[in-house]
């Protein structure tokens, strides 16, 4: 049941984000995605590694979309840190984490190019919804798809790898002692 709960939170927080765009109601969202993570942190049984895992994907995304953002393959709207990425962006790589370890803890036991392919059609996808939602700018060619696929072919196995990677610390630790 909370796998479920997981997902449905994280789609609640995307569409929270990625609508508080145009309404201008980016504080209100990223206050919502925040209980969000709160909530999760205390519903898990290792918040600490939740938590390293988070701070592993909010690097990667920020440089992944600040990058794009750079090379001008999408424009982003929001407030940000320029040149970075914008906030409701960050948020939402710390919540993509938090996924990892229940409603896409599946990908944890299957091939590494399952999660790449995963990423390459459902990165590209989230982001040409986002511009249609008007949270960017994005004209949606071959290549800029290409590019988009590409990177998150990457991005996605290795957020995998480095969830699992995190979490055997715990077990590598233990024997050690």
């Amino acid at each position: 049941m909370y796998r479920l709960m997981n997902a449905l939170g994280f789609q609640a927080g995307w569409w929270a984000c990625v609508a508080s765009v145009g309404l201008e109601l980016q504080a209100q969202a990223l206050a919502f995605c925040a209980g969000l993570v709160v909530a999760h942190l205390w519903h898990c049984a290792r918040p600490w590694k939740e938590i390293q895992m988070a701070g592993v994907s909010l690097a990667m995304g920020i440089v992944a979309d600040s990058l794009l953002q750079y090379f001008s393959v999408i424009q982003f709207s929001g407030i940000a840190l320029a040149p970075l990425s914008p906030l409701w962006l960050w948020m939402l790589w710390v919540m993509f984490a938090m996924t990892l370890n229940t409603s896409m803890a599946f990908l944890a036991t299957r091939p590494w190019w399952l999660s790449a392919g995963l990423g390459a059609v459902f990165g590209p996808m989230s982001y040409v919804a986002g511009a249609r939602l008007g949270a960017a700018i994005f004209d949606a060619s071959p290549f800029h798809m290409a590019v988009l696929a590409t990177m998150w072919s990457l991005a996605m196995p290795a957020l995998v790898f480095i969830n699992l990677r995190i979490y055997s610390q715990e077990s590598t630790m233990s024997l050690e002692q």
